[in-house]
This record gives C-alpha cells, structure tokens and sequence, in this order.
C-alpha cells in the first residue's frame, strides 16, 4: 500500500466522520471507525520476498547416481560464473524487503495514532479542513443568492459541495459533477447530489436546454484556451432562455499574491483576462455581460470608496470600475445570462 492509497483511507474517514456529525473525539457510530490497514498481507509479502531472495542461485536437490553428481557439479560452476549477476538481484530484493517493513512500520505507527486519537484525526488537521471549507463557502456565497430563479443549477468541478450547500439553504435545486472520487464521496456526505463524472462529458450528454443555471468557479484557468471556448458553448446549449451563467477566476490583473501566482503556478495553464472572458461569453449566445467583483468579501471593503462593501451584483461592479477594486481582487467574476 503506498502514501497515496493511505491518504485515501483517511480522507474516506474524514467524510465519514463529517457525515455523522462526529466532532473528531469519538466515533458517532460503530461505521465511522477509521478503515484498518490489513498488515498481515505485507508480512505475508515480507515473508514470501525472503523466501525468494534466498532461493536465487540454489540448487534443486537430486538423487544419489554419478549422472546427478556430474549434473550437481556443472550446475555449481555455473551458479559461481553468474554470481557477478545473482549478487546484484539479492541486493535489490534486500532493498525491497527492507523498504516493504519501514512502509509496514510507518503505516501500523498511522493507525495506532489514529486509534488513540479516538478514530478521529488531530484536532489541528480537522481544524484547518474547517477553515478552508468555511473560506471556500465564504468565497462563494454571495453567488447563490443570483440562482433563486434559476433551477435547476448545475456547480461545474463542485469538489466537496460547499456550493451546492448554499443553495440548498436558498431552496434552490441543483446538483455538482466532479471528476475527483473523493471529494464526490465527501460532498454526498452532506446530502446533496454529485455526478462523478469528466465535466465535458456530462455537459455532452444532458439534455439541451435542460439548467436554469451554471456556475463555475476556479475551473476554467485550468483548461488550454480551446478548452475554454469549448465549455462556455457547452454552457449555452444547456442553459435555457434566460438561464445564468456564473464564472469565477482568478484574476490575472490582481496585485494581491494569488493573482500573482496564477502566472506562476504551472497547474493554472491559462489565466483569462476580464476582456477576453466576456468577449468569449458575449459571442456564444449571451447577452451583456458583467464582469463584477463578488467575493471575498474583505476584497469589497477594501474596494469600496465609503467602505461599505456593499455586495449587489450593479453597485459591486460599479465600484469595482470606479475606485480600482477589480485592480485588487485576487478573483473575479462574469456573470451573463442566456438569450
């Protein structure tokens, strides 16, 4: 078992933990009991790789008889001619096995912590997987107030659900898909629906004109330009007359740390300027669009002339032109609805 299939195990027990409303210190049920690592299997490995470490270059036994003599003897002469060869493979099988038994060590320590810590993980690493959910839902939220009359809403790269959870508190319908099994898994542990599934592969098969309204947050700048031209059409033939189109990103523009490292940071493949986002949504069947600042809403107080932060979709972007505050967010959003 390697690091990443250790990670998936305690990832899987962070849902299941959220799930049952468990705070960390003790399981909420008999299911929420972390996942056990069965480490008889890498002993039964250890054990099988020695066997067979010390099985290279050995001689079969043979019955007594000149012919099985002569035959022992040719065998050792040649076992001490190709031993250059058979050191080097029972080096190599001493390296695994040795590295086999740390990995096993390293995983039996992992779960005894996790055991003692109540099948929770420390309070630390649940505290910081609180904040960054609370961030991202405090990123995001003035965005759902705009769906109230357009489900059904379909969040692209919904990842663990923070968004489809607030609207679900504004009673709009909607539902997320997501190529990433686990943050699908922790996402229906909130109770709302999850399609896992390639975005553009579910946008091909849904029905035209089917969603009062698409967001997407922090996906796009991480697609090739045709890519990005392909998912606003996407966009278009789904959404009906009158449907919304959400699109947040990074702003190139900003001069906060993380516009900067939207040029930096080599997963983001293409960042969009605010000019070719628009363009690119006006010329695809859209009507006028917006491009506003929204969120966070620290950046609004900042960008606000009275320091209000006010947050209407016409008075943030009237700010944001007026005083500079587009300049400053670290995202930005362009907000169109479908002709």
């Amino acid at each position: 078992m390697d690091e990443q299939e250790i990670l998936a195990v305690l990832r899987a027990h962070v849902a299941r933990s959220q799930s049952n409303g468990s705070n960390g210190n003790s399981p909420a049920n008999p299911a929420a009991e972390p996942s056990r690592v069965d480490l008889s299997r890498l002993d039964q490995s250890s054990a099988e790789l020695w066997r067979v470490r010390n099985g290279v270059g050995q001689l079969n036994p043979r019955n007594a008889g000149l012919a099985n003599r002569a035959a022992q003897a040719f065998k050792k002469f040649v076992r001490r001619s190709l031993s250059w060869y058979t050191r080097s493979l029972n080096e190599y099988h001493d390296i695994v096995n040795q590295t086999l038994e740390y990995h096993a060590r390293a995983i039996a320590s992992l779960q005894q912590q996790v055991l003692q810590s109540g099948g929770g993980l420390p309070e630390t690493l649940q505290e910081s997987l609180r904040t960054a959910r609370r961030a991202t839902q405090e990123q995001q939220a003035p965005y759902a107030p705009l769906f109230v009359a357009h489900s059904p809403v379909l969040d692209l790269g919904c990842g663990r659900g923070e968004f489809l959870e607030l609207l679900k508190e504004e009673g709009v319908s909607g539902y997320g898909v997501d190529s990433d099994r686990l943050a699908c898994q922790e996402a229906r542990s909130k109770s709302v629906k999850v399609v896992e599934e390639d975005v553009f592969q579910h946008l091909a098969r849904i029905s035209d004109r089917s969603l009062g309204g698409i967001f997407c947050s922090r996906m796009i700048e991480y697609l090739p330009p045709h890519l990005q031209i392909e998912l606003v059409r996407y966009c278009s033939s789904k959404l009906k007359a009158g449907g919304l189109l959400v699109v947040e990103t990074i702003n190139p523009d900003s001069d906060f740390p993380f516009g900067r490292n939207s040029h930096i940071d080599p997963t983001h493949l293409r960042a969009i300027y605010p000019e070719v986002l628009k363009s690119m949504i006006e010329s695809n069947g859209f009507g006028a669009c917006q491009i506003c600042v929204l969120a966070p809403q620290q950046v609004l107080a900042v960008a606000a002339s009275d320091g209000a932060g006010t947050s209407s979709t016409e008075e943030t972007a009237a700010t944001s032109r007026s005083s500079g505050g587009r300049m400053r967010a670290p995202a930005y959003a362009a907000i169109a609805q479908r002709l």
